[in-house]
């Protein structure tokens, strides 16, 4: 790989409803076992990518709890490294704490890697990529900015609505972003992954003071692609990608992935995604216990019945209780002889009291952090 860093924003994030209240969109909890920044940084260690920057927006404990020394997606330890940056002066005011700020008031940290190329991937596109092929392209176009793209058949869905969709001119360069209301049936998606040669990514970085504090980096690259201070060109990905735009998103694409289908399609044999480890001893299932088409992670005790649901470490599901279509978080508890169905209870929760609890599918009903029920 050539001399590239590269950069997991969490910025600019689309936010899950109640589950990112209190945690940032990347240190949100996946399938009982992963956060959702996983993706991004397992793709950059296993495209040999060891110098790693998180750009973190709040909430930078949560990012520092999960990633803690980053060992895991280091491969290199004598050249590798991977840095939390947060924008400390800005960190309490929303509106001008943007990532072109904190990339500024960390830029020591990048200026003294001296990359040829940077990459900066967001944490809402879930995939399994190596940008080796997105910066082989970039060198071999001569592009200002390549920006990694996914052309959708069927956009009828609104899988990626409200997302970037670009249009290319008659040389294949970006001539414009739209954003998509899922009116035309076939369209490009931006999947907001962008390669930079060094000398054009602080070109940008310095311009965003000059056209808006407001602004992204996202949003200075489009300025720039349509007032074509840059050139752009489109680096198309035809594998599974599994957008996280919202809440709905969130749970829907997480049922989704209980099918061996759909889950080969994102998790490739060849490519793993690494976690943090929480040396928790394996799963203890009780005598009757009775689990079908579930996930449960390590240290869970199983003691009831779960059927179509996602368990994270250290639950506890007592005699007689029963857990369907639901995604129960971190250390809680479900009482015995409980009915949950449909729901998603955040970590700590106590289900306890009502016999039943629960909503109608298309409804799902949502149990804040540490609440008894």
């Amino acid at each position: 790989m050539r001399n590239v860093i590269g950069i997991v924003n969490l910025h600019d994030c689309p936010h899950l409803g109640p589950i990112t209240m209190k945690r940032p969109t990347g240190a949100t909890s996946f399938l009982g076992r992963y956060a959702l920044m996983d993706f991004t940084l397992s793709n950059f260690t296993n495209s040999g990518i060891d110098r790693v920057a998180v750009l973190t927006e709040t909430s930078a404990h949560s990012v520092r709890n999960h990633l803690k020394n980053g060992e895991v997606w280091v491969r290199n330890t004598r050249l590798g490294f991977q840095r939390i940056l947060t924008n400390e002066d800005l960190l309490q005011v929303s509106k001008f704490n943007t990532d072109i700020n904190n990339i500024k008031a960390n830029r020591n940290i990048i200026i003294e890697a001296n990359p040829d190329y940077i990459i900066v991937a967001p944490v809402f596109m879930l995939m399994s990529y190596d940008y080796k092929q997105l910066v082989d392209q970039h060198i071999e176009s001569g592009a200002d900015v390549t920006i990694l793209c996914k052309h959708i058949k069927n956009n009828t869905d609104k899988d990626f609505f409200n997302c970037d969709v670009i249009d290319c001119d008659t040389n294949g360069n970006i001539s414009s972003f739209v954003t998509n209301t899922c009116r035309r049936k076939e369209v490009d998606v931006s999947l907001e992954s962008f390669v930079f040669s060094h000398d054009v990514f602080w070109k940008i970085v310095r311009m965003g003071k000059e056209v808006s504090q407001l602004y992204s980096l996202r949003k200075m690259v489009e300025y720039c692609v349509e007032n074509k201070l840059v050139s752009a060109k489109p680096c198309f990905f035809d594998g599974c990608v599994v957008p996280i735009l919202s809440f709905e998103h969130y749970v829907r694409h997480s049922f989704d992935l209980l099918k061996y289908e759909n889950r080969i399609q994102l998790f490739k044999e060849d490519w793993p995604i690494y976690t943090t480890t929480h040396n928790t001893p394996p799963a203890l299932y009780g005598e009757h216990a009775i689990v079908s088409n579930s996930f449960i992670a390590n240290g869970c005790i199983i003691k009831g019945k779960v059927k179509n649901s996602i368990i994270s470490r250290d639950v506890v599901i007592e005699e007689g209780a029963s857990v369907e279509d639901s995604i129960i978080f971190t250390d809680s508890l479900i009482g015995a002889n409980i009915k949950v169905k449909n729901v998603v209870a955040d970590k700590h929760s106590q289900l306890v009291e009502l016999k039943r609890i629960g909503s109608e599918k298309e409804d799902i009903l949502y149990i804040e952090r540490g609440e008894r029920v």
